[in-house]
């Protein structure tokens, strides 16, 4: 099942691409430990921009009995104020360490603009903005997704990838704090999101791993093709 999940293939092929050169560019000292870090943060607004195009792709082809002129602006508010918040919780971490002169954790604007001026962050963003973009293009333009789920059902989609991610990236905050920035503490973040982005590249329709998980969750109340559906969901 590992080989199915790490092993280099069509499916994972830019997720790989992402991981060695970003490595790559933090060894030579192109990227500071500090803009893997907000990077990784800041692709979850980048995710959040791609489900509104995601939401309105359902509705135009697959759900036109939503309203879409309420379902859009209460994602945007909604997850903006999620991020906002976990925000200002890791602007309080990095801020302990005193690498990064942030104003106070609430001035969150004011400390993103901040966070643009970390070297390395555009490469970093222009990075994950290009992985997202393969795949909006290649795991939901082309197979036609939109005609799978409902806008509400996509809606939601992005929260438990992004709780798992941002969990990744207040746990590296420590690790970064405690090690001052170092490329390892980076190394070791680039590293750890590389396995989750992995496995839940890996569940994908029709792969091993998804029917592995299917079973295991499958306890005779909900039917196993509404489970396949939601954990395609979740991690799409």
């Amino acid at each position: 099942m590992l080989k199915s999940v790490f092993y280099p293939n069509k499916t994972n092929s830019f997720a790989w691409v992402n991981v060695l050169f970003l490595i790559f560019l933090v060894t030579i000292g192109k990227v500071e430990a500090y803009a893997v870090l907000f990077g990784y943060f800041l692709e979850s607004i980048i995710i959040g921009l791609f489900n509104v195009v995601k939401m309105y792709l359902s509705y135009k082809h697959n759900d036109k009995k939503v309203s879409i002129l309420f379902s859009i602006p209460f994602f945007i508010v909604h997850y903006g104020g999620f991020i906002a918040i976990q925000s200002i919780f890791l602007f309080g971490i990095v801020s302990i360490a005193g690498d990064v002169s942030f104003k106070e954790p609430f001035n969150v604007l004011a400390n993103f603009q901040k966070v643009l001026e970390i070297e390395g962050v555009p490469i970093v963003l222009a990075l994950l903005v290009g992985t997202q973009l393969m795949k909006f293009i290649f795991d939901f333009l082309v197979p036609k997704k939109y005609n799978q789920f409902k806008v509400n059902e996509i809606m939601f989609k992005p929260y438990f990838r992004i709780f798992i991610q941002q969990f990744t990236v207040i746990l590296g905050s420590f690790f970064m704090v405690f090690s001052n920035g170092s490329i390892v503490a980076a190394v070791l973040l680039i590293i750890f999101r590389f396995i989750v982005d992995f496995i839940f590249i890996a569940i994908k329709e029709d792969s091993e791993i998804l029917e592995r998980i299917v079973d295991k969750l499958h306890d005779g109340k909900t039917s196993k093709s509404e489970i396949r559906k939601q954990l395609l969901l979740f991690t799409e």
